[in-house]
């Protein structure tokens, strides 16, 4: 295997490459073309003199936002990277359209099919009408034709005065809006893959709570802008992209972190951003600096050089390099000990995971690793490079100071959390009984009865009171009057078998259970067991017109379809049933199997 990278200014840089490869089989040599110089007539001449000088080889090329040559970051060039393989076929295929990004993934697939490649590099159209283009869909029907492959590469980019054209091709043709890949099938090729993120989470983990596509509204029940505003002190407005996406919000999948950069702001606060969140998630702030992003480069460079390559092929994002500035040469220093390696600067990086599960990154450096020698190894991603990497002293204090910070506010964010739970448990709990308070039952309720309305199972609800509870207080005293709610608190609690069963206090001397999923005979059964379960445990009670000792009257409702319904209805229905026990004799319960033909 040879790999020769140049950067290239006439015809003559190729006739010299040309020479070197006339040993090997043209369908063996893989040619990718990295242009900052995003000129169609520049690049259609370049593609037209490629395929003259090395004709059946295959042709892979991209608009780019900065290259990358033999770990040097370079701009505005062409950068030509020449692989030629000794046992390795490689064939092109190009998608002229991105309109359907799923059916674009299935032809592309069918096309590169028949080889059983173990690799495939992607080069995709990065802008669709002024917008970025998210291929996860266009990655994941590719996988699904292509068992078993690598797919690596990433989105043509552009500098900013070019965005509004990007470009990629083959040698067959080249195209604004498709995709263009190169597969790579042989018996003795080895595939890697590694990636850099660096960016560290801080601060607390909020939920996603209005979102729409890739449109983002609210985060915490508060606009993203609030958010913002709150937590970073930035004013969001278009002018602070670039600050905002210094804190982009991260987020993990599949045992992988991933940043997700706003795109723009709009008017009323919510964000458009590069891929879409969804209702629930959990993300976070995050941050990173030269000490993390050396860490991290320092790290993938151990772990590369683990791999014994022949060639490496990197594709970082631009989203970095705009965000790192001068210190985006720190990443190269993961190539430093490597082979010769090029690549370019993307608008999303296109990577697979140790489970073969492509993913969509950005604002992270990916490398392709590969070699034809029997020395290869492949590695798992997941294995474990995180030993102590010592800095160079210039950054080391500045990485200890920035670590120091960043465990500072890590630690107190976890203090808070923590202590807002106890708030909130605190908050939804009786401070005598320890059951859950009536508060927290309106909640409860208001919830199970939504998922009733959606699944139809039964739900049961049962009111619960203390027969001649004042009589009791005023003969023996509050202090035995509260310790006999405790007992009664804690048989009732005994009771709850199921984590979905809970037991409250609903006020005074009155309980509730609320039982989902529990039909009519299983909650009379209950309630039998609570109000048998009282007389067992004897307390006594001289003053009650009941018995000689202390007893419960109880009222059960359970909704066996989706009725309309509600909840201060359920519970006035479940209270009318109470009322008929203790007006029947106490000490007794009386149920009924409330259906949508039966009224409250």
């Amino acid at each position: 295997m040879k790999c020769m990278n140049l950067v290239y200014k006439n015809a003559d840089d190729l006739m010299k490459i040309r020479d070197d490869l006339k040993g090997y089989f043209p369908g063996n040599i893989l040619i990718q073309v990295f242009c900052g110089i995003s000129d169609m007539d520049t690049m259609n001449h370049l593609r037209s003199l490629l395929c003259t000088l090395f004709p059946g080889s295959a042709v892979i090329g991209a608009s780019s936002a900065g290259e990358i040559l033999n770990a040097n970051v370079i701009e505005k060039s062409i950068v030509i990277s020449f692989t030629a393989f000794e046992k390795t076929r490689v064939v092109s295929a190009l998608v002229t359209h991105n309109d359907n990004l799923k059916a674009g993934g299935k032809d592309m697939g069918t096309a590169l099919n028949d080889n059983k490649p173990k690799a495939v590099i992607v080069f995709g159209c990065g802008l669709k009408d002024g917008n970025y283009v998210n291929a996860l869909p266009f990655l994941k029907a590719l996988n699904g034709k292509l068992d078993n492959v690598v797919i690596a590469g990433g989105q043509a980019g552009g500098y900013h005065e070019q965005t509004s054209r990007v470009v990629v091709f083959t040698e067959q043709d080249l195209t604004e809006h498709g995709f263009a890949a190169a597969a790579l099938s042989g018996p003795n090729l080895c595939v890697n893959t590694a990636h850099n993120l660096s960016w560290m989470p801080i601060g607390k983990k909020m939920a996603v709570t209005h979102v729409k596509g890739r449109r983002l509204y609210s985060i915490d029940h508060k606009s993203v802008k609030d958010i913002y505003l709150q937590y970073l002190g930035i004013e969001a407005q278009p002018s602070s992209l670039y600050l905002m996406n210094h804190f982009p919000l991260m987020i993990e999948r599949r045992r992988m972190h991933v940043t997700n950069p706003v795109l723009s702001v709009n008017p009323d606060g919510s964000f458009n951003v590069l891929e879409r969140f969804y209702a629930g998630e959990q993300v976070r702030f995050s941050y990173c600096d030269a000490g993390l992003q050396e860490e991290g480069a320092k790290r993938m460079g151990r772990k590369l050089a683990g791999y014994e390559p022949e060639a490496f092929f990197v594709y970082s994002c631009e989203s970095r390099k705009t965000l790192f500035e001068d210190d985006i040469v720190v990443d190269m220093t993961a190539l430093e000990n490597g082979p010769s390696s090029a690549g370019f600067f993307t608008f999303g990086e296109y990577y697979t995971d140790k489970n073969k599960a492509p993913r969509f990154l950005q604002q992270t450096m990916t490398v392709l690793a590969l070699s034809e020698s029997e020395t290869c190894k492949i590695f798992d991603e997941e294995e474990d490079f995180t030993e102590k990497i010592e800095l160079p002293e210039t950054n080391l204090r500045r990485f200890r100071l920035l670590k120091a910070m960043s465990h500072l506010v890590s630690s107190t964010t976890r203090e808070l959390e923590l202590k807002n739970l106890q708030l909130e448990k605190l908050a939804n709990k009786d401070g005598l009984t320890g059951l859950f308070n009536r508060r927290f039952f309106d909640d409860t309720l208001a919830h199970r009865m939504k998922e009733h309305s959606r699944s139809g199972a039964p739900l049961s609800l049962i009111l619960i009171d203390v027969d001649f509870f004042k009589q009791f207080n005023d003969h023996y005293g509050h202090v035995a009057g509260d310790d006999c709610l405790r007992r009664i608190s804690n048989l009732l609690q005994e009771q709850m078998k199921r984590s979905s069963d809970m037991a409250f206090r609903y006020g005074g001397e009155e309980f509730s259970c609320i039982l989902p999923a529990t039909a009519h005979s299983g909650a009379l059964q209950k309630a039998e067991t609570i109000r048998a379960g009282v007389e067992d445990l004897a307390i006594p009670h001289k003053t009650s017109q009941v018995a000689g000792f202390v007893t419960v009257s109880l009222g059960v409702i359970t909704l066996t379809d989706n009725r309309n319904i509600s909840l201060q209805e359920l519970a006035d229905a479940c209270d009318q049933l109470l009322y008929e026990a203790k007006h029947g004799g106490r000490n007794r319960l009386i149920g009924k199997n409330l259906s949508s033909h039966e009224a409250c």
